[in-house]
């Protein structure tokens, strides 16, 4: 192989990383809250809120219902906005991201809603409020799903990012 075909594949390499990297980093920071508000509104939650948990709902499905091509060509105005191009590396970490965030937020809900109820209710016997709840039962107890479902993000970005990059 040539050095020239070596050095535009160790490019190729670094901008995966960026690429994945970044998106799999706001997938997280933005998903894991989003999949918190679904399970706490829901129906029996902590915060239930029927009308916040079914917007919310909606908008996730429907973003995770397009085709990662699709979104990609349809948020390049919005990639314009934010990064000021539409091609490159970082720009596409907003479709990238915008993709993934749903995905994980679902993944992770489903974590979240494997946590075993009679572990809430003891919480809530004695005395601990929403906020100690999720960081100290319901987090805790879903991390190993939260951990996988972070980790088929990633991957399930490093091939949306062929399509992107």
């Amino acid at each position: 192989m040539s050095q020239a075909m070596l050095d535009l594949l160790w490019r190729s390499f670094w901008e995966t990383i960026i690429m994945t990297g970044f998106s799999s980093l706001i997938s997280l920071v933005v998903g894991l809250p989003l999949a918190l508000i679904m399970i706490l509104t829901e129906r029996g939650g902590l915060a239930q809120n029927l009308t916040v948990n079914t917007i919310l709902g909606a908008i996730i499905n429907g973003f995770r219902s397009v085709p990662f091509i699709i979104l990609l060509v349809a948020l390049i105005p919005v990639t314009r906005f934010i990064v000021g191009t539409s091609i490159g590396t970082w720009a596409s970490i907003v479709p990238l991201s915008i993709a993934a965030i749903p995905y994980y937020a679902r993944i992770a809900e489903v974590s979240l809603r494997e946590v075993d109820h009679g572990l809430i209710e003891a919480a809530r016997s004695m005395g601990a409020n929403r906020w100690t709840i999720v960081r100290e039962v319901l987090v805790p107890e879903a991390l190993p799903g939260i951990v996988a479902g972070f980790t088929v993000t990633i991957i399930t970005l490093v091939g949306a990012s062929a399509m992107a990059g």
